[in-house]
């Protein structure tokens, strides 16, 4: 009996928090995403990144269930454009430490190659 209340009592708060649920829930959760993404997104690393990545695409679905108000849509859209700034940074930040390294392969191939050359 008591097991059974308990899980009545279960049921009973998670239909009681899925009906608080509104169209604000996703953007303030966006909006959340986007606030730690700003705040450490230097630290991440590529874990990191690939939760953000999930997160966003688990806000994403939610907010595909909800109508929103054009001023609705605007903030959406900013939160978006802030947390692609972001992405774009990390990517751009990774690209270019892969042409450094790159770079420095080429740098030591060139010189082993000479190397090579004149010990012949």
């Amino acid at each position: 009996m008591k097991k059974l209340n308990v899980l009545l009592a279960a049921i009973a708060f998670s239909l009681g928090f899925s009906s608080c649920e509104t169209s604000k829930t996703p953007i303030g959760e966006l909006s959340s995403l986007v606030e730690r993404v700003e705040d450490k997104y230097d630290e991440f690393t590529e874990d990191d990144w690939d939760k953000i990545a999930s997160e966003y695409e688990r806000i994403e679905e939610k907010m595909s269930k909800y109508e929103f108000t054009d001023e609705e849509l605007k903030e959406i859209g900013k939160l978006k454009g802030r947390i692609y700034a972001k992405m774009t940074k990390n990517a751009v930040k990774d690209f270019s430490k892969q042409l450094e390294d790159l770079g420095k392969q080429i740098e030591g191939g060139v010189e082993g190659f000479f190397e090579e050359l004149k010990e012949d």
